[in-house]
């Protein structure tokens, strides 16, 4: 739901959780749009073939935890269009905050044409062993 005109929620479960990516791609610190833990039902986070982030697939087993990042503005929202590409789409859905809903939460989910596998995707592991050359790539505006 929207703060203002021209502000959303942003549901980040992936690359954007970690504070440094959030920086490069917003251009202003994750803690400036004050995160606060979420859990999106009926999803789980998988590896895109052949790359280092993950996205989304429906799944009403499953719940991922991420981040609701607030007061996103028009420009930003621009900068985390271009960020995710050409093979994701945007969707709303009400995200889980601490006992409480948040509606209308955006976030991004691949297309029908990204390529995914079976693998459950970790934040942990990705910042030890991806985050160093993902971040580069970032920085060069080159994902892998």
């Amino acid at each position: 739901m929207p703060y203002a005109i021209g502000m959303w929620n942003y549901f980040f479960y992936g690359t954007l959780m970690d504070p440094e990516v959030t920086r490069e791609v917003l251009g202003r610190p994750l803690s400036g749009c004050s995160p606060r833990a979420g859990i999106l039902s009926g999803y789980r986070r998988v590896c895109v073939a052949g790359a280092t982030y993950p996205a989304l697939v429906a799944d009403p087993d499953h719940h991922v935890e991420g981040l609701i990042v607030s007061r996103i503005t028009e420009l930003e929202a621009s900068r985390l269009k271009r960020y995710e590409g050409k093979d994701y789409e945007m969707l709303t859905h009400d995200i889980q905050v601490a006992g409480n809903v948040v509606e209308g939460v955006r976030f991004f989910v691949p297309k029908d044409t990204l390529p995914l596998t079976e693998e459950l995707w970790d934040f942990k592991r990705w910042q030890v062993q991806e985050k160093k050359r993902f971040l580069k790539a970032v920085q060069r505006n080159t994902l892998v």
